[in-house]
Parts: C-alpha cells; structure tokens; sequence
C-alpha cells in the first residue's frame, strides 16, 4: 500500500473550480512531482496535502491515518507532514544552525545540539552553519528551509517550487541533496514546479496538472515518450507537430497520432551531410538555422514548408544540402 495519498480531491473558491477530483499516491523513499503552468491549481494542492486548508471533498491518508479537516484543528498541519514554501520563511538574521535550532526548541538540548549537525551534513550545510541566512545564496537557503521542515523526522516533505530562484549550480546541487534525503530518511517527497525539466530528471513518479485537472500520471519516462495528448508533449519538452498525410510522403513509415497529428521530437530525427544513394529513407532538404545549446546544435530544417528540428553534434552552414530521416519508430 502506498504510504501517502490523495484521494478525489474537489476544491472551489466561490464559483471558480480549482481542483476537480485529484488523485495520486507515493511510497516513502520516492519523489512524487506536480507539473503544472502558473494557475493550474498545484499550490492548492499542496496546501490541502499539508493539511493547512480543507478540501471541498476528498481525503488525505498518511499510512493508514485519514488527515482531520483543518477547519477542525486549532494548528493545522499534521506533524509529519512538513511543507517549504517558496519563499523559505527563514528568519534572516539567525543563522543556519539557529534557524535549524527553532524548529526544535522545545527538544532537550543534548538531542537538539545532535540532530542539529546530523542535519547540517544531510542536507550539505556544514560549511555555512554559523552564516547568517541574509547571507545565505538561494540554494543554501532553500537546503536550510528542508533541513529546518526535516528537523522533527517528518516523514512526508512539501515543497512549492524549490527551483524557481536557483540558477544552475544550486537546482544540481537541492536535486542531489533531495535524491539523498528520500533515500537515507526513507522520506515521501512531493514537489510542485513549473518547470518540466526539474520532474523529468528527478521524480521516479510525477503527474501533470491542468485547470485543476489531473491529466496523465506516470514515470518521467512513459510521460515524456507517450504524453496523452498534445498540450503534455508540449510541456514536456519541444515538439514538431506534423501532419500525417506531409510526414507519410515524405518519410513514408508509420507514427503515432496524438490529437489527429503525428507529433515528433527533435530526437526523433537523424541528419546527414552524406549519404549513400541506395538508402531511400533519407530525405534531401536545406538548414535554415542553428542554435548552440551547450553539449550539442539543434539544426532547423526546411523540408517544403515546414521546419524541422534535428539535434547534431557539430554546427552546420546555411543554406547547406543536408538529409534528414526519421528513427523513432512506433
């Protein structure tokens, strides 16, 4: 059995619906992420998981305990539950260890002092103990945010968008620090984000989110490689929507339909400057762009009127005679 779960979660404010029977679970160990754009409900969601606001129907299990409304709590929450909110809520002129330190005041001092350093090294803080967190860089203090939640051993962590503020250095550095908590604290871990990238690479479950509506929910892998429709594979990285009566005269091999179109990756294609002439799969056509990204090129091409996406490893010259030939199969 799962160790934590929504179940048909409905929530509305006055006449706009926010969430329309949710459901999705996580084991403890896993990191379970919520892709969504901005409105789409993911931080109600959160907020009815932590059990700070009431759903309008539904229920909340953590193991075999149904969380109580929060209307019936005079703190809502539930112990092991802990949420980090974007903004982190770290008292700014305390430092790493005293922000840490708070979350466990009214533990006996020999404890505290610690659980304090087991936190400190879980969460990669050491060095940056004694600094105050108005000097902290973004990532050390979201890293000090989680370590503060994790402080009374909670076994369920929230969080809302831990990579909205980090630039590249600190989202590798909180994605491996978050690979390691889930898996040395045997935490269920469930994050909201914007951003696909951030979900792909590091849940081993996630779900997308639309209007209120939860539209597909997988692994990483099933989502990105087979979304259930063309607004997923969109969110989930670029695509090239081509029609099917284009794709099989030129190409002419079968692809999967989504939405009445074949929709393609830029992966899904190979380029060539050369090639042998007995090989009929390629298809003669012309670069038209090139974009540098870091460990490749993505080469567009011009195939009559349509443009086409290829990867490559090295740039191409414009306007140069390429071909080009489909490799994803069905």
């Amino acid at each position: 059995m799962s160790f934590f779960r929504l179940q048909h979660i409905s929530k509305s404010y006055k006449e706009l619906s926010i969430l329309r029977q949710v459901n999705f679970e996580l084991n403890s160990g896993e990191i379970f992420g919520l892709l969504g754009e901005s409105g789409s409900g993911k931080s109600t969601l959160l907020r009815i998981a932590a059990g700070l606001i009431d759903a309008d129907e539904g229920e909340v299990w953590i193991g075999s305990e149904k969380l109580p409304p929060a209307s019936d709590q005079l703190i809502p929450g539930h112990p092991d539950i802990k949420i980090v909110h974007q903004d982190y809520q770290l008292s700014l002129p305390l430092t790493t260890r005293e922000n840490i330190n708070y979350a466990l005041r009214f533990y006996e001092k020999t404890y505290r002092n610690e659980r304090i350093e087991e936190l400190l090294e879980l969460c990669h803080l050491q060095a940056v103990a004694d600094r105050p967190a108005k000097l902290l860089s973004g990532g050390e203090k979201q890293r000090t945010a989680i370590a503060r939640a994790l402080a009374e051993e909670a076994r369920v962590l929230l969080l809302d968008e831990p990579f909205a503020h980090l630039d590249l250095p600190n989202r590798r550095r909180l994605s491996d620090t978050l690979r390691e908590l889930t898996t040395q604290s045997d935490l269920a871990c469930l994050f909201v984000t914007h951003d696909a990238q951030d979900a792909l690479s590091l849940c081993h479950q996630m779900a997308v989110l639309k209007e209120g509506e939860l539209l597909q929910k997988d692994t990483p892998e099933a989502i990105y490689q087979t979304p259930a429709n063309t607004y997923i594979a969109a969110l989930t990285g670029e695509i090239i929507l081509i029609e099917p009566s284009f794709f099989q005269h030129y190409f002419n091999i079968s692809a999967p339909l989504l939405d009445h179109q074949i929709v393609a990756r830029p992966e899904h294609f190979q380029l060539s400057t050369i090639i042998n002439t007995e090989e009929t799969e390629w298809v003669k056509t012309m670069v038209k762009r090139v974009a540098f990204e870091g460990s490749r090129y993505k080469i567009e091409v011009l195939l009559e009127n349509t443009l086409l996406s290829v990867y490559y490893s090295t740039p191409l010259p414009l306007e140069s005679e390429v071909f080009i030939k489909y490799v994803a199969q069905s």
